[in-house]
């Protein structure tokens, strides 16, 4: 440094060494920025993860529940359909062999509709007692 100020040569250097950390800088950030958010301490992250671990439990178990109701829903249905072709059947209306074979053939969904539900029943009493446990 001169008495007048700092020189040009000085004041170069300096931008270059502040150019220099600013790079660094803009590096490091992208290093930590790479989920879209600052790095959280390991607690919180571990926290979050229990957390997302019980949401996706709650919804796993929603989402089993609603495809057992469906399959029960799809028995009932296939009920349904085998009760119109026996009543066709009763009625001599159409061709009476192909509606008890419809009949007979909704009844075997209808069953094995129902046993699909009963068995999805089963496990997701399984888990909840398994859970319970846990607890």
């Amino acid at each position: 440094m001169t008495p007048e100020g700092p020189s040009a040569h000085s004041i170069g250097r300096r931008l270059d060494e502040i150019h220099a950390r600013l790079w660094e800088l803009f590096a490091r950030n992208e290093e930590l920025d790479f989920l879209g958010r600052p790095l959280q301490p390991r607690r919180t992250r571990v926290r979050r993860s229990a957390e997302l671990v019980e949401i996706a439990k709650v919804r796993a178990q929603a989402a089993a529940d609603a495809a057992q109701r469906a399959y029960q829903n799809a028995a009932e249905v296939h009920e349904r359909a085998a009760a119109l072709h026996d009543h066709l059947v009763e009625s001599g209306i159409g061709d009476i062999g192909r509606h008890r074979e419809r009949a007979r053939d909704h009844r075997s969904l209808a069953a094995a509709d129902r046993s699909t539900a009963a068995r999805m029943r089963h496990r997701s009493s399984a888990r909840a007692g398994v859970s319970l446990r846990r607890a």
